[in-house]
């Protein structure tokens, strides 16, 4: 008896948890929250939903494309920069290259933003606060510069190619880049980062 209370109670505390959760949702910006796999299906099925709000909000249209590319980019960096000494690793987009990705979408009158995080080592957390704190440091005409500089001398891998992707959604917001880097323990961290999207041109 004592066992099914206890697993009654949980059920409940779960639902509870729910309740809670959407409350939460309808009372901020947040579209689409999505944590598990990072997958090609996982990344299709997320930008069609979000397309499909764009759509019926009749976002601007040079908006949406703006908010496409981020959302891509931000979701294949989470695969390109997932800690390969995860408990779950692929070398295949198709099976997933992060276990635990998470991804968020939203907007409010002035702008979208979408934020990631996912598991990486220290090595990999060290060279990406380089990158972005040098990325966000830079204005329109040193990024143009800095992109050219990368397409002409660096070998494009899976890695992203020196940051390029870093540079290439600034090049399109205009916004600075916002992260942090919690410890997880002596060799990893969980890698948070957000990028946001004006609605008005950059």
């Amino acid at each position: 008896m004592n066992n099914l209370r206890k697993k009654q109670t949980n059920q409940l505390n779960h639902l509870k948890n729910i309740v809670a959760f959407r409350d939460l949702m309808e009372g901020s910006d947040v579209n689409i929250v999505y944590l598990g796999k990072i997958t090609q299906n996982t990344i299709n099925g997320i930008t069609a939903m979000t397309e499909e709000d764009m759509t019926d909000k009749k976002e601007d249209k040079k908006v949406s494309r703006r908010v496409y590319h981020v959302m891509i980019e931000a979701l294949q960096n989470i695969c390109k920069h997932a800690d390969s000494t995860a408990e779950y690793a692929s070398d295949s987009l198709e099976d997933g290259l992060a276990k635990d990705g998470i991804f968020l979408i939203g907007d409010n009158d002035y702008e979208y933003y979408v934020t990631t995080g996912n598991q990486i080592s220290l090595d990999n957390a060290v060279r990406l606060r380089d990158i972005l704190d040098r990325v966000n440091s830079l204005d329109k005409e040193e990024l143009r510069s800095l992109h050219k500089t990368t397409m002409e001398n660096t070998t494009i891998s899976e890695k992203g190619g020196a940051g390029l992707g870093f540079i290439d959604i600034k090049k399109r917001t205009g916004t600075e880049y916002e992260y942090y880097f919690e410890p997880l323990d002596a060799k990893h961290c969980f890698f948070i980062l957000t990028i946001r999207i004006r609605k008005e041109d950059v």
